[in-house]
Formats: structure tokens, sequence, C-alpha cells
């Protein structure tokens, strides 16, 4: 009992909604002052005060500022999305869609600066990148609305829920704290795994490099991610047996864990490859729960 008590003291001090609306004013001056400074760079090395070597081409457009605030904003997403994992797994799952398609709206302001505006479309379009991502943005963007689209009914009932509803079962209640250790266990990983990548770069690598390499640098610490995110989908699948055995949520979960290991896989490829196994794990994600709310209506044989 003990124990439930402290989970839930340091639980409610992390990740309660309080916490979060701290955290977005601080994502919010963290991010100005990222893209300033960023911007700044690019101004000094303009003049020639830092010297970026081999990395000028990278500092040539102030464009590439906007790649740190959007880093900024990326890690804030994943706070989202610990804080939303024991609140709802569609909001949880609807969250590590809207990570991925950050991380690829982000490979934009990596691409503008290098288009080369001509009025021959073959020069103009020799990027070829470029292209893939900004269609693969868009079908991202509307599978993920559809996504929550077909799940209004809940995700309104848990905005108008606060805390643990009176009157649920023993092993729905045990089942909710589980995913808050869970939720915690997560977050305390991701906040290692961001200080070691820092750590790590910074101890090899100068500020321009790092600059210059940031999506490098974060690709492989979402790549990471992603595989600690797969193990919670697996666990949160095995909790639900112990509330329920129903056949449709079972392959609900089943599908996400799916969806989650799509998207890991995503950054073992680059290119258009990449941005396929993207939009076929938003897609599998998306129809698995559109047949989930389809089964949920028709009436089932009776044990």
């Amino acid at each position: 009992m003990r124990l439930k008590a402290i989970l839930t003291v340091i639980y409610n001090k992390i990740l309660s909604a309080k916490t979060k609306l701290r955290l977005e004013k601080f994502i919010f001056v963290a991010a100005m002052i990222g893209f300033f400074l960023h911007l700044g760079v690019i101004w000094l090395v303009h003049l020639g005060v830092i010297d970026a070597g081999e990395y000028a081409s990278g500092f040539s457009n102030p464009v590439n500022a906007i790649y740190t605030p959007f880093s900024i904003i990326l890690y804030y997403e994943v706070y989202c999305l610990i804080y939303y994992l024991p609140k709802s797994m569609t909001v949880y799952i609807g969250k590590q869609f809207e990570v991925i398609a950050l991380i690829t709206i982000r490979e934009i302001f990596k691409e503008i600066p290098k288009l080369k505006i001509s009025s021959d479309l073959d020069q103009m379009y020799s990027n070829p990148q470029f292209i893939y991502t900004l269609i693969t943005i868009l079908v991202l963007f509307f599978l993920i609305y559809l996504y929550y689209a077909q799940n209004q009914k809940s995700i309104r009932s848990n905005n108008s829920t606060k805390g643990i509803p009176d009157g649920i079962p023993k092993k729905k209640k045990k089942y909710i704290l589980a995913k808050k250790f869970l939720a915690l266990v997560i977050g305390v990983i991701f906040v290692m795994m961001v200080v070691v990548n820092l750590v790590d770069w910074f101890s090899h690598h100068s500020l321009i490099e790092w600059l210059q390499n940031t999506g490098l640098s974060s690709r492989d610490l979402f790549s990471s991610f992603f595989l600690i995110l797969i193990l919670s989908d697996v666990i949160i699948l095995l909790f639900s047996f112990a509330v329920t055995d129903d056949f449709p949520k079972v392959m609900r979960n089943s599908g996400f864990v799916v969806s989650t290991t799509l998207i890991r896989l995503s950054f073992s490829v680059e290119g258009l490859a990449s941005h396929i196994m993207i939009v076929m794990a938003v897609l599998f994600g998306t129809l698995m729960v559109a047949v989930y709310k389809r089964y949920k209506k028709i009436e089932l044989p009776s044990d």
C-alpha cells in the first residue's frame, strides 16, 4: 500500500496535467531560445566569425535554424506520449503516430535549403527525397485525422474524466496503476537516453558538428526509443489479459504492437522505403481501429 502511495505521488509530480501545462510554457521558451541561438550561429558563420569548415553548407540558409526548435517540440511530443499512456491506449498510440509524423516533417526543413529553384523542372525536382517527404507528410496527416476521428467517443470520455472514476472494477484499477508505473519507467529511460546521447555527441563533436548532425543523432535516439515502445506495447498487451480476454480488444492491441514495430523498422532504411514503412505503420493502426469499432457493433455468439 505504501508503494502504491509513493508511486501516486511521483506520478502526480511528473505526469500530472499541471506539470504538463508548465512544461508547455518551458518548451515554448526553449524552442524560441534554440531558434535564435541557431540563427545566431548561422549569422556568425556567414560573417566569418565562426569557421564551420566542411559543414559550412549546412549554415548557408536561415531555414536551417527551424530544425532546432522543431527538435525541442519533438521531445515535448514524447512527453505527451508518455503522459497519455496510462490514460488512453488509443491516444497513446496516436501520439506515437504524431511523433513519427513530426520526425518526417522535420526532414523538410533540412531538404528545403538543398532545393535548386529553376524553370527547368528536371533540375528543380532532381531531389526526389523532398517530393517523397511532402507526399508522406500529407498522407500521414490525413491518416492521423482518420485515426482520431474514429476514437472521438473514447477521447471525449477521457477528456471529461479526471483521475480514476469511482465504481470501476478492482482489476481495471490495478491495470491503470500498472500503466502508470510503466509510464514512469519509460520516462526515466527516455531521459537517460537523451542525456547519454548528448554527452556522447558533445564529447566527440563540436557545437557546429552537433547542429549540423542533430537529425542523425536524434534518429539513432528515436530508433532506440521506439524499440522501448515495442516492449512497452507488448507489456500493455499482457497487462490487458488480466482485465479482459475480449477478442477484438486483444486484436486491436496486438495490431498496435505491429504498428510500433513497423515505425521502428522505418529507422533501419532510408529514402522512399522508410516513408513507405511509416505510412504502412499508421495505415495499419488506423485500419485496425476501424475494424475494431465495427466489430464491437455486431452480435457475436454467446459462450
